[in-house]
Order: structure tokens, then sequence, then C-alpha cells
């Protein structure tokens, strides 16, 4: 599943705007990063603490967020190294 839409959802849930996300997280990029689409490369989930600090205010369980974004890392990076492959073909 997709971090920004399960960011999107829980806060729909939760009666919440992205702003107050953001405000709660005190800032670092998380409204851009809550909206940005499926194709961009979240954070890797080791090099920053976002992920905590939205799960936390999300009431997520620990580690949730990280773990889908780096699978979510991965698969992005797979379908551009795939593409990239198929067009030298």
């Amino acid at each position: 599943m997709d971090v920004c839409l399960v960011i999107k959802q829980r806060l729909e849930e939760l009666g919440l705007e992205q702003r107050d996300l953001a405000a709660a997280a005190g800032g670092h990029g998380v409204l851009h990063f809550a909206v940005a689409d499926s194709e961009k490369i979240a954070p890797e989930p080791g090099r920053t603490d976002i992920y905590d600090k939205i799960g936390k205010f999300l009431k997520l369980p620990g580690g949730k967020l990280a773990k889908l974004a780096d699978h979510q890392r991965k698969e992005v990076l797979k379908r551009k190294s795939g593409r990239s492959t198929q067009a030298l073909v």
C-alpha cells in the first residue's frame, strides 16, 4: 500500500487535515510529503524520524509507516530501473 494513501486515509478517519499533520510534526516537509504522488521516492526509513512523528500523530502502530515506505521505495526503484532498461533495448 502507498504511504501517502495511508496518511491521507488516516487523516480522514481522524477528521484532521494535512496542515494539522504538518504542524504536529514540526514542518519537516511533511505537508509536501503527505501529498506527494506515489512515483516519488519517499525518504528512506532509517534516514529520518519523520515516520515516527507522523505515525504517533496518526495513532498508527510503531514502525508501520517506515516499513511501508521501505517497500514503496523498493517498488518505485524497481519500476524506474525496469523502464530505463527497456528503453535501451
